[in-house]
């Protein structure tokens, strides 16, 4: 199949990128940037780590809200999937640059729609739920208390409202805590693994927990909704672990043998607190079977890639 990947070269994109290479031809449009970092050279680093595996991919460098060039790319490529992974990436950006963030989250995601693809597939976020004690499934109110959140039940609505109206099918994933190799420092788990082995103090949140994935499982969820005959569901994508903070970083501090102190600090206003997160929608439908705990996942962390 032809795939194209808004987003191809971030994070979890260039992951994606790497699998499916292997059995699809793979266009991957993005504007090869770090939104957040300054330092050129690290820029730099950045993005050929995570493009040095590529080898057969076409690649269109463009904001997700140039829509001429977004038509050309698909009138050219003739796309038979679309995976759309264009999005800031942090919560913190987004309530940084709020006008940015909403041009670029709505007016992009309009600009990917209706190319008469097989199948849309969004990568969304467990975001949308905001703050639950009860267990989160598919079905349970969304209800964000950040802007990102906001902004992402607002695209899951959009694609909805279009594939009512043009009956377009869409598979749409709301992933929790990815993290892997090529992972930006100060999101969570890289945040803890690098103050880990520095020794560094490790502040972490005494009223939350979180569910993580590692990014390989994601890539199996994403790799299984462009694969799979199912449309037009939504599913949750985590290890389904969940575990507190607190313990999180203690595991990882222990894991490294780290000398670090844990110091308990408030919750950010904009991070949710959370119940049980379930994915049981995801393994009876798309057979989604996750294969990494925290300490299998950490094995194949290499440190140096994380910026």
């Amino acid at each position: 199949m032809k795939i194209l990947i808004f987003g191809g070269a971030g994070f979890i994109g260039h992951h994606l990128v790497n699998k499916l290479q292997e059995d699809h031809e793979v266009c991957v449009y993005d504007n090869f940037s770090i939104f957040g970092v300054t330092n050129e050279t690290q820029k730099h680093k950045i993005i050929q780590g995570r493009t040095k595996l590529w080898k057969d991919v076409k690649t269109v460098n463009g904001s997700i809200v140039e829509n001429s060039l977004i038509q050309n790319t698909c009138n050219d490529f003739k796309p038979d999937i679309i995976v759309n992974l264009a999005a800031y990436p942090r919560v913190s950006l987004v309530e940084q640059y709020p006008i940015l963030a909403t041009e670029g989250m709505i007016q992009g995601l309009i600009n990917t729609l209706n190319y008469g693809v097989k199948k849309y597939i969004h990568i969304s976020s467990s975001n949308v739920y905001g703050s639950y004690q009860d267990d989160a499934i598919e079905e349970s109110r969304l209800s964000p208390i950040n802007l990102y959140g906001a902004l992402k039940v607002a695209q899951e609505r959009l694609i909805k409202s279009n594939s009512r109206n043009v009956g377009s099918n869409y598979i749409i994933l709301r992933p929790m805590c990815v993290f892997g190799n090529y992972d930006l420092g100060d999101r969570l788990v890289p945040k803890f693994i690098t103050q880990a082995l520095k020794n560094q103090e490790i502040f972490y949140a005494t009223d939350t927990v979180t569910n993580i994935t590692y990014i390989d499982d994601m890539v199996q969820a994403i790799k299984l909704s462009i694969e799979s005959d199912v449309i037009d569901e939504t599913f949750n994508v985590s290890s389904g672990v969940m575990t507190d903070i607190k313990s999180l970083a203690s595991d990882i501090k222990n894991y490294y043998d780290s000398a670090s102190r844990l110091l308990p600090v408030n919750r950010e206003k904009y991070f949710p607190t959370r119940g049980y997160f379930k994915i049981n929608k995801a393994k009876e439908l798309l057979g989604y079977d996750p294969q990494y705990d925290l300490i299998k996942a950490l094995k194949e962390i290499d440190a140096d890639t994380i910026h």
